[in-house]
């Protein structure tokens, strides 16, 4: 009996423990995590805590979930768990500054009338009468707000900086003061007939600015940028002041964030004409550089030379009655080109531009070069002067010789610099009789204050709009098509510039998805076998249709729809030689499925019977242990 009550007792005791310790736990450690993910996957960044630790104003994240529409949907219901666990730790990390708020919009609900209010997109499912809502809106003290209408599973890496971005905007209210230095009339250009101008419409992407940024335009020749500037983006500064160029430098030695476009040949840069001078256009100069600032931070830009491309060149037409031909200084750029690691490029579609500029580091440089967007391995240098007169494509074809390898079109530039001008301000000529002294400088810095954050480009060309957009006139409505995404690449490395460093410094999360990498690449080795087999197969068909031209030129008018010995036996060697060529590709894609079908096998027995196996001989390895020890 009093065994009996011993166990009881026991028991009793160890329950009331166990309910003691999950309260106290619950008390005092309902803010604790643990992440155990090999990527970290539920913890924010360090750069990331800074923005919400920093944060001037509250903001308010209130989360969409239609958590029953995705009880079914295990894609949907893990990304969710994750991001719920993201945005529980911005709020951890806030000091109270962030708030997260829940909704699951139900059918016919008021949460439903808010989240079709706030932007939240209504997903369609296939068999499945409600819609799923997963969406973010963001608030701030103001009546601003920012919407993401879907949180995307296939956008996971991107989602940290996405969020961060949004807190850092909503948390800072005020637009920033974007300086923008250019040759290019990206304000547009009024008409002078007199001088040979005509007008110009203002660039589009100079139009998006604007909706952004509070934007303040400096000519090159001007002195100092607008007092109070934020952001610095700089695009072909031909002509550039030493007293403008002093200013940049001292702006980005100081912390300021710059986007910088130089271009070795800009073609949007075209002078007015001069009927006295004819060949004037074609003759005046259209590179740009930054050549101090770029040698004091051991970066150069190749001059009189551009990057020629034929992995990226564009085929167009080359006059009437001529087949196309790729034009190696016209490139688009797509996702092979890109930077999947960086938010800037991470989800950009294409770009297109006109005679990239090639970016090389000095040996011992004081910045670090990451590339954003680069060349294919077939890039090589070609002379400017090639496409200084009305080029012949199929001439700078032929004369084309790769060499540069895959070399950087943009990149970020980061690193701890010394000043280009090492004396101070450059010397100015002393005030005219009548005039007011220039005002005193401020104190100089002779090196950055910390490591500078700029991204470089090789190319001007992509903010014209011939390169990405079109217009059109509906009923009196001008229409702006968009073709590339040179307007998204623009903005989102302004967009990612304009935050503090801490923003800057957050990068593209892993994926939680663990991809079959060898099964990919077997798949891709394959698809590439197969590639080349049905090319050899087109250059046969090809061949065979240019000898059949040749023989029926060779018959006699008339007797044109009736075959000859020569062409019936062309015909039937093809067909046997189509034949083969097919053979071939079935045994290519058996041989894929062999080896495809052979790995899954693989893992299917170390899954299912490898694991299973090695567990019962531990468990046998025990039970003869514990028997032994008790005999």
């Amino acid at each position: 009996m009093s065994r009996t009550l011993l166990t009881t007792t026991g028991l009793l005791a160890g329950a009331a423990a166990f309910l003691a310790v999950n309260l106290l736990a619950d008390r005092t450690l309902s803010g604790a995590r643990v992440d155990l993910t090999e990527n970290g996957l539920y913890t924010v960044s360090e750069g990331a805590r800074n923005v919400v630790r920093t944060l001037q104003e509250p903001v308010t994240l209130k989360l969409y979930y239609s958590r029953s529409v995705a009880a079914d949907i295990p894609q949907v219901r893990t990304y969710a768990q994750r991001v719920e666990g993201l945005l529980d730790e911005f709020a951890s990390a806030s000091g109270g500054r962030l708030r997260v708020v829940r909704v699951d919009p139900e059918p016919f609900s008021e949460d439903e009338d808010a989240a079709a209010a706030a932007g939240i997109q209504a997903m369609a499912l296939r068999d499945r009468p409600d819609p799923l809502y997963f969406g973010l809106q963001a608030s701030g003290s103001t009546d601003e707000t920012e919407v993401i209408p879907f949180l995307d599973p296939g956008r996971e890496s991107s989602l940290e900086y996405e969020v961060s971005r949004i807190i850092h905007k909503l948390g800072n209210p005020d637009r920033p003061l974007l300086a923008v230095v250019s040759a290019l009339p990206l304000e547009g250009r009024q008409a002078m007939p007199w001088m040979g101008v005509q007008a110009e419409p203002g660039y589009q992407i100079y139009s998006e600015l604007q909706d952004v940024y509070d934007v303040h335009f400096v000519a090159p020749t001007g002195t100092a940028l607008p007092e109070h500037t934020e952001l610095l983006l700089v695009a072909h500064p031909k002509n550039l002041s030493d007293d403008l160029a002093y200013a940049i430098d001292q702006f980005i030695l100081g912390g300021g964030h710059a986007l910088l476009l130089v271009d070795p040949w800009c073609e949007s840069d075209r002078p007015p004409a001069d009927p006295n001078d004819p060949m004037a256009q074609f003759t005046a100069e259209r590179s740009s550089s930054l050549p101090r600032l770029f040698e004091a931070w051991g970066l150069s830009l190749a001059e009189g030379v551009f990057l020629g491309d034929p992995g990226t060149a564009l085929t167009l037409q080359a006059g009437e009655r001529r087949q196309p031909i790729a034009h190696l200084w016209y490139q688009e750029l797509g996702p092979d080109n890109f930077d999947h690691d960086d938010v800037v490029t991470q989800a950009l579609p294409s770009i297109v531009l006109s005679t990239p500029g090639h970016l090389t580091l000095a040996e011992g440089a004081a910045v670090r070069l990451t590339p954003l967007v680069s060349t294919s391995d077939q890039a090589g240098e070609i002379s400017t002067s090639t496409v200084q007169f009305m080029p012949d494509p199929r001439r700078v074809l032929a004369e084309f010789v790769p060499g540069a390898g895959v070399s950087p079109i943009a990149a970020r530039v980061q690193g701890q610099v010394k000043s280009a001008f090492p004396d101070g301000h450059p010397a100015r000529p002393p005030a005219a009789e009548g005039e007011e002294p220039p005002a005193p400088d401020p104190v100089h810095l002779a090196q950055s204050t910390g490591e500078i954050n700029v991204i470089v480009v090789a190319d001007a060309d992509l903010l014209s709009d011939a390169f990405w957009v079109s217009r059109q006139n509906l009923f009196g409505q001008e229409l702006v098509l968009v073709r590339a995404g040179n307007g998204d690449f623009i903005l989102a490395a302004l967009d990612n510039l304009s935050g503090s460093d801490d923003l800057i410094s957050v990068r593209s999360r892993a994926r939680y998805e663990r991809p079959f990498t060898v099964m990919e690449d077997l798949q891709r080795e394959a698809d590439a076998r197969f590639a080349r087999t049905a090319e050899d197969l087109e250059a046969q068909l090809r061949d065979t249709e240019r000898k059949l031209t040749e023989l029926q030129s060779q018959k006699e008018d008339g007797a044109s729809l009736i075959l000859s010995p020569e062409q019936q036996a062309e015909i039937e060697r093809f067909q046997e030689e189509r034949l083969a060529t097919r053979k071939r590709l079935r045994d290519v894609q058996y041989d894929l499925r062999k080896d495809i079908e052979g790995l899954q096998t693989r893992v299917k027995v170390i899954n299912i019977g490898l694991v299973p196996a090695l567990l019962a001989v531990v468990a046998v390895g025990l039970a003869g242990w514990r028997r032994q020890r008790r005999a």
